[in-house]
């Protein structure tokens, strides 16, 4: 019995040590991100902010060779989990690099400046690594993983992140306004009659085609373009949802250069037609995943079709190329259907939504942040495949702590019944 209570014993503190371990990997990120957000980035953002503004060139320049030389070479740019790991300076270059996109110059200055500003926040060369990890571990948590995972900002990292990568916050704060409404059955029924019953990609239509004819149908999904969850959020000004939603979208209002107005109308947006488009199961998931997005031409309302895996990619719209166009007026209505079809909205997708997703494609597929993700969520999958409901690092790390204990409990069980 005594060897009995020491190998039980010995397992509990087996267990305890593991989760030590785990809870100090934890901490490290967040303080980093803390101590240079609170002691070092904002000072040093304003007097970047005061400064003589330099050519976008040149700045460019500054922070693809801060990126290269100081950066990429240290340890510290590896984002680690769970055996899983993201290079930090890919992030950065392809922020860098899919800037212009959906913001334009100011979005590409926004980034090198960011970037730039990190030099400016040590003397040595540890202060400035730290503070481009902090940097990158903000855009990486409060913007990639946002859109990437399905769950509210109420589980969304309530740290303070990196000022460099919030300029705007306090700004940002009065344009937010509260989180989105629940209209998706009006949203559906929007958007299937402006794309007329078809899906925008594969041309397929609906099993509710209201015109009869011998053709194959099936169930279409109005797939939002920019996801729900981004807007979802706790309207309380106090609350932590709340800052978890300004952080994110202080990041998107200069990474994007949102308009105030955007911002502000952003509840009432997400289930609007302007933010869907009707897609067959399969591409609505691929779409969801950032496996293929669709990039502005010189037509307005013409997208080039861009696929990220060719290979996994099964859809061929003709010349590779998808027009939106209203199709509402195409189908007949009953009388007292006409005043509710005038009350509707048939806008076609917004172009700077669409501008959002093709360039959070681009980062999570140019970087590998897209791979680290679904790799480290596949990690957690419950007993039906399905990936456990977490949306920032915290959850995920408190997600590992509960199935550490679980797993070293089990084992300490296991031992203890082999020697009984």
């Amino acid at each position: 019995m005594a060897h009995t209570r020491h190998s039980s014993g010995a397992s509990y503190s087996s267990t305890m040590s593991a989760l030590t371990s785990i809870s100090s990997s934890r901490s490290e990120d967040s303080m980093i991100s803390i101590d240079f957000y609170k002691q070092v980035l904002e000072p040093i953002r304003q007097a970047t902010a005061a400064g003589t503004p330099v050519s976008l060139d040149v700045l460019v320049d500054a922070a693809k060779q801060i990126i290269n030389e100081k950066f990429a070479p240290k340890p510290q740019s590896i984002f680690e989990h769970q055996g899983v790991s993201l290079q930090l300076d890919k992030v950065m270059t392809a922020m860098l690099a899919c800037a212009d996109e959906c913001g334009g110059k100011d979005g590409t200055r926004y980034v090198a400046g960011a970037v730039v500003a990190c030099v400016k926040a040590g003397e040595d060369s540890e202060g400035i690594v730290g503070a481009l990890r902090a940097l990158g571990i903000t855009w990486v948590t409060h913007l990639l993983f946002i859109f990437k995972t399905t769950g509210g900002h109420g589980n969304q990292h309530n740290d303070q992140p990196s000022q460099v990568a919030t300029p705007t916050l306090d700004q940002t704060a009065v344009y937010l306004g509260e989180g989105v409404g629940n209209r998706e059955d009006a949203l559906r029924n929007d958007v299937i009659l402006r794309d007329g019953y078809t899906c925008i990609l594969t041309r397929m239509r609906d099993s509710s085609y209201p015109i009869a004819g011998s053709f194959r149908t099936l169930d279409l999904a109005a797939a939002h373009i920019l996801r729900r969850a981004v807007g979802n959020f706790d309207p309380n000004h106090t609350s932590k949802s709340f800052q978890s939603a300004v952080t994110t979208f202080d990041i998107l209002r200069n990474f994007t250069r949102l308009s105030e107005q955007t911002l502000q109308e952003l509840h009432n947006h997400i289930d609007h037609p302007s933010n869907a488009m009707m897609l067959e199961t399969n591409a609505h998931n691929a779409f969801d995943k950032f496996k293929w997005c669709l990039k502005a031409t010189e037509v307005e309302h013409v997208y080039d079709l861009k696929v990220f895996d060719a290979t996994k990619f099964f859809f061929d719209p003709p010349n590779n190329r998808i027009t939106f166009v209203d199709h509402s007026e195409k189908f007949p209505v009953q009388r007292a259907d006409a005043l509710k079809r005038a009350r509707c909205s048939f806008d076609l997708p917004n172009p700077v939504y669409l501008a959002i997703h093709a360039a959070i494609a681009g980062v999570l597929h140019m970087s590998g942040a897209g791979k680290f993700f679904d790799e480290l969520l596949d990690k957690y999958k419950d007993d039906k495949a399905r990936v456990s409901a977490v949306r920032c690092w915290p959850d995920l790390e408190a997600l590992m702590e509960r199935q550490s204990l679980t797993e070293s409990l089990t084992h300490a069980f296991q031992s203890q019944v082999q020697v009984g």
